[in-house]
């Protein structure tokens, strides 16, 4: 999620570890000066870092001599393997200040001992006065910060731009929601009038090749490179459908303006569908609100968050607020004042009363746990589908200046009402939906073996046990069928007496 200074809760985050993202991946800010700073990105020219490194060097941190100073030893190292120059001094000096920016931000005493390390092996590999000093600073830093967690990192010029751009929803691509499967990618969802839904794509779709290249083992966020490029532009691909053969397509490549939320009524039932909280979600979800009770009365919601990775954590905290009359939505933790507050609901609420589902999976990650889990705490709504990712942090981009790119450092955790940290862990659903039996019905045997959690889901059901819908959409949803099932019998009792495999 992102807080204060320009705090990220999402999917660039989320690349390198195989999770749901877009052909054109998105990162989501918060600041770090106010609260509503942490949801801005930081505009500093030259001037701004002048004052960046003189900030950094000389305020907040201890002083050492230059013996003992594990960050003058690292900067002798740099200087050591990079070619001299005005780009080198820049960049010992830059490095320093990042540095030091961990000391006084990251959420946890950093290990310094530890950052250095990873760095100098960084250095020790470029033989002396060789190395560019822009691409050695980057290797060098993202070394050091990777030894944090998985969320810290530095971006350079070109990548920060790029993170700031997607952030607005619009990037250049084929219009498909992806995830990495299989060895390659599976397309979760063709975005509506994209060159993909044009095309034909479907959901289930895999992609094996780029022009011309295998996807197989390619990382995810590489994988997303190669279809991207300039508006205008072909590229060609190799699609697997099931119960098929293979087939090529050439899609031209658009500029895709993602929408943060699409609803359509199913019955009695609207559904909401989220696809992350990287912009005024929470106004869309009033708007959408509003003209669906315009129409007809909702008698039931599903909130669907499956593969929305999080964004703005200001937003996180509106939406779960929408469906809450009080108490704590959630509170956020860290080392300075800036990243310590806690949230309570208004008595201002959507839709009282009326029944609420939330849909998620393994994809649904920060601010999508922050909403399940309070809505969940509360007993407002009944969360459906799979355990979630579990991201439990908020992360702050700090502009290092023109030219220089930026550092993202995790600042905070964040823990939902019942104090309850989800990081690692995620939001257990209370309705499991499984795409297999489970080992205890499979092998009857396994559960003496095998314990429940004390967390664990109040019933299981084979998601496939809900497919059957009037509806060819909901049909081909699974998840949703069983969302809209649940509300339909209209109580854990029915439900579990009609499709649960395994109830507690």
């Amino acid at each position: 999620m992102c807080a204060d200074g320009a705090k990220d809760f999402g999917i660039a985050d989320l690349l390198s570890r195989g999770m749901t993202n877009f052909a054109g991946w998105h990162t989501f800010r918060t600041s770090t000066a106010a609260m509503d700073l942490l949801f801005r990105p930081h505009r500093t020219g030259r001037a701004g870092a002048a004052f960046f490194l003189a900030a950094a060097l000389a305020c907040g941190t201890p002083t050492f001599a230059a013996e003992d100073d594990p960050i003058a030893r690292l900067q002798s190292e740099y200087v050591r393997a990079v070619k001299p120059g005005e780009q080198a001094e820049t960049h010992r000096e830059l490095l320093a200040a990042v540095l030091r920016r961990v000391q006084r931000s990251h959420a946890s005493d950093a290990d310094f001992n530890a950052l250095a390390a990873a760095a100098s092996k960084v250095l020790a590999a470029v033989p002396a006065g060789t190395g560019e000093p822009a691409e050695v600073f980057r290797q060098a830093t993202n070394a050091a910060l990777r030894t944090l967690d998985n969320y810290s990192r530095y971006f350079d010029a070109q990548a920060h731009a790029q993170q700031r751009a997607d952030a607005t929803g619009r990037f250049v691509g084929l219009g498909i929601e992806v995830e990495a499967a299989d060895g390659v990618v599976r397309i979760v969802a063709p975005m509506p009038g994209g060159p993909a839904e044009r095309a034909g794509l479907r959901t289930g779709d895999l992609i094996v090749q780029v022009d011309g290249r295998s996807l197989q083992g390619v990382p995810l966020g590489d994988a997303i490179t190669r279809m991207r490029g300039e508006a205008g532009t072909q590229v060609a691909i190799k699609v697997q459908r099931a119960g098929a053969d293979p087939f090529d397509l050439s899609l031209t490549r658009d500029t895709i303006q993602r929408s943060l939320l699409r609803w359509r009524m199913e019955g009695d039932a609207l559904v909401l569908r989220l696809s992350s909280f990287s912009g005024p979600v929470s106004d869309r979800l009033a708007e959408a609100v509003a003209a669906a009770t315009a129409a007809h009365a909702p008698k039931g919601v599903v909130l669907d968050l499956r593969g929305n990775p999080g964004g703005l954590l200001r937003e996180a905290i509106h939406v779960a607020d929408a469906f809450l009359a009080q108490g704590e939505i959630a509170s956020m933790r860290g080392r300075t004042p800036a990243t310590q507050r806690t949230w309570e609901a208004d008595a201002a609420q959507l839709l009282p009363g009326v029944p609420l589902v939330v849909l998620v999976d393994r994809r649904s990650a920060s601010a999508s746990e922050l909403v399940a889990a309070s809505l969940q705490a509360h007993g407002r709504a009944t969360v459906i589908g799979q355990r979630s990712f579990g991201k439990g942090s908020v992360q702050t981009t700090y502009g290092l200046g023109e030219g220089l790119g930026a550092v993202k450092l995790t600042t905070a955790l964040y823990y939902g009402p019942s104090g309850r940290h989800v990081n690692r862990q995620g939001v257990t659903p209370d309705v499991e939906l499984l795409a297999a039996p489970p080992d205890n019905l499979l092998h009857p045997g396994a559960a003496a073996s095998k314990p429940e959690a004390a967390d664990a889901a109040r019933m299981r059901v084979m998601q496939s046990r809900c497919g059957s819908h009037p509806s060819p959409t909901v049909a081909a949803d699974a998840g949703l069928a069983c969302a809209l099932a649940y509300l339909q019998a209209g109580s854990d009792h029915a439900f579990a007496k009609a499709y649960a495999e395994l109830a507690h």
